[in-house]
């Protein structure tokens, strides 16, 4: 499987795949990532906060986080080995890429974690349907 999926392709297996939204703002955006999350994301989309997913015995921020507290993230998520996951973000600081990342490190295979190309803000550019907006679905 390709390391990017084109948003055809996701709007086609979207019931196939976990999906995450990766979403991470500089701190002087005055942006909040998880809000934002609540009021628009992709359909059946998990929030994968950065910080919160992060090493928190140390000062320097993002530090990637044990292997222990990396398996109780994820197994928190919900997420397993087996699943086809799909990530994605809405700022510009491509934080899906840190997240794909993040999965490959930890040995999730590389044929099952993917990019959304274009990000969220191609997907809603496209009019794709499966997005939640608010309390609706669309």
């Amino acid at each position: 499987m390709k390391q990017l999926v084109t948003t055809e392709w996701l709007e086609k297996n979207i019931n196939q795949v976990k999906i995450l939204d990766a979403t991470w703002c500089l701190p002087n955006s005055n942006r909040n990532a998880e809000e934002e999350f609540k009021l628009n994301h992709i359909k059946n989309s998990i929030f994968f906060d950065i910080d919160k997913n992060s090493d928190q015995n140390t000062s320097i921020p993002h530090m990637l986080p044990s292997i222990q507290k990396w398996e109780e993230i994820v197994s928190n998520l919900g997420l397993k080995n087996s699943d086809r996951i799909i990530i994605y973000n809405n700022s510009d600081v491509y934080s899906s890429c840190r997240v794909w990342y993040t999965f490959i490190y930890f040995g999730h295979d590389t044929n099952l974690v993917s990019v959304l190309d274009g990000d969220f803000k191609k997907w809603l550019k496209e009019k794709k349907t499966n997005f939640k907006r608010g309390n609706k679905n669309f």
